[in-house]
């Protein structure tokens, strides 16, 4: 589906698919316990922790949120897609958000589901990245290694994939520029008569995120004056170094500089010590920032994987979700789940949460 189709969405999606929307399990994915990563493979043998792609059209409407989403295209915005409310007059005025991949990998339909659990929430979301093979829309697939003391060394690294059809993308990278690119083009279309979007998003409500790499993209593009909030997904800035991954004195003088560019409440979430690479990193950004409200939340058991891929983003679309409806809608209820010092994800065992000039 391309902008110049959303406005006619309701003509192209069936009655059909929105009735399935409609039986599809809206519940409210629960915060505990980490998910249990299934162990099949797909084609080219690589794992599918959450199973295989669902093989949705573009059109299809997706989400839990009361604004079901679809994702799209524009020949004016070639390097991304973008998800948004089928029902562009019920969703009302639209929350900008803008992500980055998981090793940059430039494929913008990588994080489907959990970007299209986002959208259904009142937000225009924006992924650098053409649309790749429908292969990559399981989310991330790999969990990097984690050195630790006395851990055995790392295991060799795969064999390449002959044939391999998600190779295209996963051999392009997304920058801090494509986000960038992203929010220019979001507010233009708000002041195009000829857009979809005209008049229907608020571009002072604008937020990033990314994961793993694209969180590293997240924090460089954190400086840009009409952001309003960021989400650090898996992903964090190392600045010391921990468990042999050294960080030189340059990395960290640079990694200073991009997290002393941070303007906007922060959210910070990773998995734990023994099982995401990205813990060490989350640690050293709650820990450096100190001028802006920070969220810092690790949970155990939870893999650098996250629960992307699993339906409607699990836990940590829920989580995020509720991020960006609190910072760029101001909505209360979301809220609920940072805080105060009873915040649902503090109530929660699994969960390690620190706080900075919040509450």
């Amino acid at each position: 589906m391309n902008l110049k189709s959303v406005g006619k969405a309701f003509v192209l999606i069936t009655v059909v698919a929105i009735a399935a929307w409609a039986q599809s399990d809206r519940t409210p994915a629960p915060l505990s316990p980490p998910p249990v990563l299934a162990t099949d493979k797909d084609a080219q043998g690589r794992p599918i922790p959450f199973g295989p792609s669902a093989n949705h059209s573009p059109g299809t409407p997706l989400g839990s949120g009361p604004y079901p989403a679809v994702m799209a295209t524009d020949p004016g915005l070639p390097e991304h897609v973008f998800y948004h409310p089928v029902d562009l007059d019920a969703a009302g005025e639209l929350g900008i958000v803008v992500w980055g991949n998981g090793g940059c990998l430039h494929a913008g339909n990588r994080f489907r589901i959990f970007l299209s659990e986002l959208a259904s929430h009142g937000f225009l979301v924006i992924s650098a990245g053409p649309i790749g093979h429908i292969a990559l829309e399981v989310g991330p697939q790999e969990n990097p290694f984690v050195a630790l003391p006395g851990a055995a060394p790392p295991p060799p690294p795969p064999a390449p994939i002959e044939n391999d059809p998600t190779a295209p993308w996963r051999s392009m990278r997304s920058t801090a520029d494509h986000m960038r690119e992203a929010i220019d083009w979001a507010i233009a279309q708000n002041t195009d008569a000829h857009s979809a979007f005209y008049g229907r998003l608020d571009t002072e409500a604008v937020g990033a995120g990314g994961q793993s790499c694209g969180g590293g993209l997240t924090t460089s593009l954190a400086g840009d004056a009409r952001l309003r909030a960021i989400g650090i997904f898996n992903s964090g800035t190392r600045l010391q170094s921990t468990f042999g991954r050294e960080v030189t004195a340059e990395q960290a003088a640079e990694g200073r500089r991009r997290l002393d560019a941070v303007h906007t409440p922060t959210l910070i979430l990773t998995g734990d010590q023994q099982l995401d690479i990205a813990y060490s990193g989350g640690h050293d950004t709650f820990d450096y920032l100190s001028s802006v409200p920070v969220f810092h939340a690790w949970q155990e058991g939870l893999t650098h994987i996250g629960t992307y891929g699993a339906p409607n983003g699990g836990s940590l679309g829920r989580i995020a979700s509720d991020w960006y409806k609190w910072q760029l809608q101001g909505d209360q209820q979301a809220a609920s789940m940072f805080a105060g010092t009873d915040c649902l994800l503090c109530q929660d065992k699994s969960w390690h949460v620190q706080k900075k000039n919040m509450d």
